[in-house]
C-alpha cells in the first residue's frame, strides 16, 4: 500500500520551495518522488500532471515559462477532469478508469475520519481502488459518464457476495460527469455496510470457448440506498458532509 499520494508528495516538495519556484526545482527531486512511486517510469510527467490539477484547485497559478507560484491557500474542490491523462490507453473505459482515477485522488477525502486525502492501491487490486492512510477505510469508485441507473457492475460473484457477507463491503463513490463538459458533475457516497448479499445479483456465466470460461460477473441493485452528496458539482463542507456520513 502507499501511503502518500502525488498531490501530497508534490505539495510537501513546494512548500520546502520559494514562494515562486520552477518546474527544475521539482524534476531535480525525481529520486525523492521515485522512492515513493519506484514502479513509475514517467516521475517528470506525473510532476507536471500534478501541478496541472494543483492549479485547477487554486493551490498555485502558472506564471508562465515554466514558472509557479503558491497561492498560499488549501487546495479546493476541482469538477475538471483531463481526458488528455489517457493518452496511449486504447479503449475508452481505460482512458475513463485513468481520468477519473486520476481525478480522485487529487479531490477524494476520507468520509470516515478526518484524514483529507485518499491513497491510491497498486494496480489490479481486487475489491477497492483507494484507502485512507489513517483509518484503514476501503473505497470503491464507480464512475460514469452521464447518470447511474438502478445497478453499479462488479467484478467476480462469489468474492463480491463473500465480501457481503463477512461485512467487508468497501464504501463506494459514485462520480458522475459529463466528457463533453470534461467536468464531474455529482458525486455520491454509499456505505459499504448497506450493500448486503441479496443486493448482489450473478450475470451470465461465461461460454466455455471465452478466455475466462465459467467466470461469472455481478452487479449491485442500489435501488432506495441511502447517499451522502459529496459534489454537485462543486465541492460541499467536509465537515457537513461527514457528520451526514456518520
Amino acid at each position: 500500500m502507499r501511503s502518500m499520494t502525488w498531490k501530497s508528495l508534490v505539495l510537501d516538495a513546494i512548500q520546502g520551495l520559494p514562494k515562486h519556484f520552477s518546474l527544475e526545482d521539482l524534476t531535480s527531486k525525481r529520486a525523492w518522488f521515485a522512492g515513493h512511486y519506484p514502479d513509475n517510469r514517467f516521475v517528470d510527467a506525473k510532476i507536471r500532471q500534478t501541478l496541472q490539477l494543483l492549479r485547477d484547485q487554486g493551490a498555485i497559478v502558472f506564471a508562465g515559462n515554466g514558472r509557479y507560484a503558491r497561492t498560499e491557500t488549501q487546495p479546493e474542490f476541482s469538477p475538471l477532469i483531463h481526458p488528455g491523462l489517457g493518452t496511449g490507453y486504447n479503449s475508452s473505459s481505460q482512458i475513463a478508469r485513468v481520468v477519473i482515477e486520476t481525478w480522485a485522488e487529487m479531490n477524494l477525502y476520507c468520509l470516515t475520519c478526518d484524514a483529507d486525502s485518499l491513497s491510491r492501491h497498486r494496480a489490479n487490486k481486487i475489491g477497492s481502488d483507494f484507502f485512507c492512510a489513517a483509518c484503514r477505510s476501503e473505497y470503491q469508485v464507480k464512475a460514469k459518464n452521464g447518470r447511474f441507473g438502478n445497478t453499479l457492475t462488479r467484478a467476480n460473484y462469489r468474492s463480491t457476495v463473500e465480501a457481503a457477507n463477512r461485512g467487508n463491503m468497501p464504501e463506494h463513490i459514485l462520480v458522475e460527469y459529463d466528457l463533453r463538459r470534461r467536468s464531474v458533475v455529482f458525486v455520491d457516497a454509499i456505505h459499504g455496510r448497506n450493500i448486503t448479499a441479496e443486493r448482489i445479483l450473478a450475470r451470465t456465466e461465461l461460454a466455455p470457448t471465452a478466455r475466462r470460461a465459467g467466470w461469472i460477473g455481478c452487479t449491485i441493485s442500489i435501488v432506495d440506498l441511502a447517499r451522502t452528496q459529496i459534489g454537485v458539482p462543486t465541492g460541499l463542507d467536509r465537515a457537513a458532509v461527514r457528520r451526514e456520513w456518520r
